[in-house]
């Protein structure tokens, strides 16, 4: 029962805040505008400030794992080269595929996934610094497959996507972090530095509930029609599949690869967040199947609370965390 309390207490924040954005839209307290203002404000400001501080707080020389990252990344791939693989076979109508496969693999791990671990660990090195591998390359795996099945074929932007990912702000904040981190700056704890900290403090605390908020007042059920039966599939490909296979894999080659209960915890949580809702506008904006990319969004926002919290549930009361 504690563990599974414990599991609750974790999950149970996160989809209270997206429910209220969810009931704040449909009273009209969150008209569009003021949505697009909280993600520009999440995304452009707060979120980067935290990713800044947890890196400047953290030692990149001992969060440093090539093993963790080579096996983060290398298992993103497998999943998604496999769900492709599968979804060219077995989906008859190609102009899903590319909706169907991103809402499969890209997770909302920036936002719900580090909110999660600092929920957990109270903090959120290795989690910040696995945000600057994550996000760059659901990037690239998205535009790759949207632009092979888009409903107007198009080249891959490889040089665009790659400028785009070099300006992103959450990587910007990252890269900003690392020195601090590097070189032990005590930027956080010197007193004649306070006032910066607590700035940065200030701004990086309103991350999560503007950008949760912001969640759920974009999850709309006017954007929905049919395509149910993938979304389902996606679903389960996405918080129940992967993240079985990647953890279990993870937890079994714990020793050789090194991992301790925090990578897992951290992988885990990257493989079985939510799809992002970023991935119904780049599904619209890139001519593919934005009703499927949106039905996915829905699905995995709702049936995520209850695998996270069996997922967290099961790690907790074996011990791993």
């Amino acid at each position: 029962m504690t563990s599974f309390l414990f599991s609750i207490n974790c999950v149970a924040p996160i989809f209270l805040i997206i429910a209220l954005g969810v009931f704040l839209k449909r009273r009209g307290l969150l008209p569009q505008p003021v949505v697009d203002v909280f993600n520009t404000i999440a995304f452009n400001v707060a979120l980067p400030l935290l990713l800044f501080r947890d890196v400047a707080l953290s030692d990149i020389r001992q969060l440093f794992a090539p093993t963790f990252i080579l096996y983060a990344i290398g298992a993103t791939i497998v999943g998604f080269s496999l769900t492709w693989a599968l979804a060219e076979r077995y989906i008859k109508d190609k102009t899903t595929i590319g909706a169907f496969v991103q809402g499969s693999f890209r997770g909302n791990y920036a936002i719900i996934g580090l909110f999660l671990i600092i929920n957990i660990l109270g903090h959120s090195g290795k989690g910040a610094l696995i945000t600057a591998f994550a996000i760059p390359l659901y990037n690239i795996l998205a535009v790759v497959v949207l632009s092979a099945r888009s409903k107007n074929p198009q080249p891959i932007p490889f040089r665009r996507t790659l400028l785009n990912i070099a300006k992103n702000p959450l990587i910007i904040g990252i890269a900003a972090g690392a020195p601090f981190s590097i070189w032990q700056i005590p930027l956080f704890t010197h007193p004649q530095t306070h006032f910066i900290a607590a700035t940065i403090d200030s701004l990086a605390a309103i991350t999560n509930p503007l950008a949760l908020l912001a969640i759920g007042a974009s999850i709309s059920r006017s954007k929905l029609r049919t395509g149910w039966p993938k979304a389902a599939i996606a679903t389960t490909i996405k918080l129940v599949i992967s993240p079985a296979i990647f953890t279990t894999v993870a937890y079994l080659w714990r020793q050789p690869l090194g991992f301790t209960g925090e990578d897992i915890l951290v992988l885990m949580i990257m493989f079985a967040v939510p799809t992002a809702v970023a991935s119904y506008i780049m599904a619209a904006k890139m001519h593919n199947d934005q009703y499927l990319a949106a039905n996915i969004v829905l699905l995995t926002s709702l049936f995520s609370l209850f695998t996270l919290t069996a997922g967290i549930y099961l790690l907790k009361s074996t011990g791993i965390i």
